[in-house]
């Protein structure tokens, strides 16, 4: 989550990875082999495998080691942390209780939970409802760094669960407007469970759901009660693994505590691929099925685009014989992704516990199960879009639905795009990044030339206003450049204010040395320095505790004080060289001296009030 940050220091820097084209397995035996490269090239040391086509299981199991200090092998029982796959089990009880008439998606939270409070600006005319906690299209926050991990010794259960939440819960724009991924939402909805089922949430998805699926290994415990029966989670360090503790999650646990093994997960996959049959007998009726896997609030759903994310499912439509469906997760050294395509009849789950990414290890899958099928017919749009028609849409866009208002707040400056019209085609280019040229499908749908789904829709809301939601989800409303374009030259120079006065400062110091600087102008040269080696410290401390150590954010401790106090002195020490430049203006001779020192100051205060608009000065990462 803070390395998105990383453009406060880098803001005009920009890398990407070059990717070598993965391998397309034809056999079993060719794909583990593959799987058992890729897992030693970065370094995971176990992996939980399940790949289902049809009716049947092609594999079931694990590879490498659960536990690297005792050698434990993965195996079909292995418990791994599947973290927010555990959303969709929240999703199906919602509609399980849905078909039993407890509750309607199109539910306003306020009539249903009146004793749920949260702040809508829209209430009186886009209120709330259930959908939108679904498709996480509330505006709400994410969790806030010290939200992740419950530090007591006891669980919160029922409002006080969702009251942990309380800072996340407002609604940044309309509700229903655009999708941004909030824990809140189904912490929500996990309280919603409870109170319409009358049993606790986690419970209800053991008896409803896990039990009549027979996945009767799987738990959503927040507290583990048998470590030997787990794949511990790793981060490497060093060339070493280092082991995270068996974290308690916070708030109800409703957003992510799903622990389940190969088997478990061939059977919800079995459970998906026969259209949530069970025994023969549906779980559900179909209906239920299509809607879990229909995007129905949104702007950009209602204008006819369907990728992102449904009812505690997500759109995966990366391959060009498949539509692949379904929900990832990730934390305290796991990553997972469960994946089906119930046209197709395939579907696959794979979990790590190296904390490494899914992306090598899914193609591969992916092109093994689909190495027989026959690709899509693209059927060709003859039509062409007349010039005239875009014209209104031609112009800056600015992103809306950041899914962090702290960590994230830069986004709105620097991930804008400039839209454009060329014959029949739009050309979206970023402010980083190379432009995406995208071809007219029907209506106001767009989409790449090799894609298959649309993927960018155009808007016009009732007040004439345009919008435009690209690719998985983020959502996009027209505005003027000009005031953007300061914003980003501005960012640009405080950028080069904190190089500038980091060199500065030892040019500054060389020249004390040398006994060329006045005593009374040593802190005017140095201050912008200690300011921008203060706030670089404290980004480090964030970061690196971030990674190795969530749980320090929740309390007063050596890395969470050193945060506060560090990027404090940021601030401190960047009004001190201002007010000390201003005083000392005038013994300050050489002009091009003059000029470097207003320029560090002027732009490092203007970075300093930035900051701390956005709570980044004196953070107090224990109380967020």
């Amino acid at each position: 989550m803070l390395r998105r940050l990383i453009f406060f220091v880098s803001l005009f820097a920009c890398s990407q990875a070059s990717a070598q084209t993965p391998p397309s397995p034809s056999t079993l035996p060719e794909l583990l082999t593959e799987i058992k490269n890729v897992m030693q090239q970065e370094q995971m040391p176990g992996l939980m495998l399940s790949i289902v086509a049809k009716d049947s299981v092609v594999f079931s199991g694990g590879l490498g080691m659960a536990v690297v200090e005792t050698g434990q092998q993965v195996n079909g029982k292995t418990l791994f942390h599947l973290s927010s796959i555990n959303k969709m089990c929240v999703a199906l009880g919602v509609l399980k209780l849905v078909e039993e008439g407890k509750l309607r998606l199109e539910d306003k939270l306020s009539d249903i939970a009146p004793e749920v409070h949260y702040e809508n600006s829209w209430e009186g005319t886009h209120p709330v409802r259930v959908v939108q906690l679904l498709e996480h299209s509330t505006g709400f926050d994410d969790s806030h760094l010290n939200m992740v991990y419950n530090t007591t010794a006891t669980n919160l259960t029922g409002l006080a669960a969702v009251r942990f939440y309380q800072t996340c819960l407002v609604s940044r724009w309309q509700p229903g407007l655009a999708s941004s991924y909030a824990n809140a939402n189904y912490a929500l909805l996990g309280y919603l469970i409870e109170r319409y089922s009358g049993m606790r949430w986690d419970n209800y998805l053991q008896q409803v759901l896990l039990k009549p699926l027979g996945m009767h290994t799987s738990d959503f415990d927040v507290r583990i009660k048998k470590p030997e029966k787990y794949a511990r989670g790793y981060r490497v360090e060093n060339g070493t693994y280092r082991p995270f503790p068996f974290y308690v999650p916070a708030g109800n646990g409703a957003h992510g505590t799903l622990h389940s093994c190969a088997e478990d997960m061939t059977r919800f996959l079995l459970f998906f691929l026969a259209d949530w049959q069970v025994n023969g007998k549906p779980w559900l009726a179909a209906s239920y099925l299509s809607a879990m896997e229909t995007i129905h609030s949104t702007a950009a759903a209602k204008a006819g685009l369907q990728t992102g994310y449904a009812l505690g499912n997500s759109t995966f439509y990366n391959h060009p014989k498949a539509n692949f469906r379904g929900h990832a997760g990730g934390g305290d050294g796991f990553e997972s992704l469960f994946n089906y395509d119930r046209q197709r009849r395939i579907g696959y789950a794979i979990a790590n516990n190296g904390g490494k990414g899914m992306w090598r290890i899914s193609v591969l899958v992916e092109n093994f199960l689909t190495k027989d099928l026959p690709p899509f017919i693209s059927v060709a749009v003859p039509r062409k879009i007349k010039p005239v028609f875009l014209n209104a849409f031609v112009g800056y866009y600015k992103p809306l639905n950041i899914r962090s208002e702290q960590w994230d707040f830069i986004q709105r400056i620097i991930r804008g795009v400039h839209f454009s019209q060329w014959k029949d085609k739009i050309i979206i280019k970023p402010f980083l990044g190379q432009p995406d040229t995208l071809e007219w499908e029907r209506g106001m749908l767009f989409k790449r030339k090799n894609e298959r789904h649309a993927s960018v829709v155009l808007i016009t809301d009732s007040l004439g206003k345009n919008s435009m939601q690209a690719y998985t989800h983020q959502y996009y409303e027209q505005t003027a450049y000009l005031p953007v374009l300061l914003e980003q030259l501005f960012f640009a120079l405080s950028a080069l204010a904190v190089v500038a006065a980091s060199l500065w400062t030892v040019v500054w110091l060389l020249l004390i040395i040398s006994n060329k600087i006045s005593r009374n102008l040593y802190l005017v040269g140095v201050l912008p320095g200690l300011a921008v080696s203060a706030g670089i410290i404290a980004y480090r401390v964030m970061t690196v505790t971030d990674y190795e150590n969530k749980i320090a954010f929740n309390s007063i401790n050596p890395a969470s004080l050193t945060i506060f106090l560090l990027s404090l002195f940021f601030g401190i020490f960047t009004m001190a060289a201002l007010g000390m430049l201003v005083k000392q203006w005038s013994q300050v001779k050489s002009p091009w001296v003059r000029g470097v020192l207003a320029f560090n100051a002027f732009f490092l205060t203007y970075l300093t009030v930035v900051l701390l608009t956005h709570g980044w000065i004196g953070v107090r990462v224990w109380a967020l």
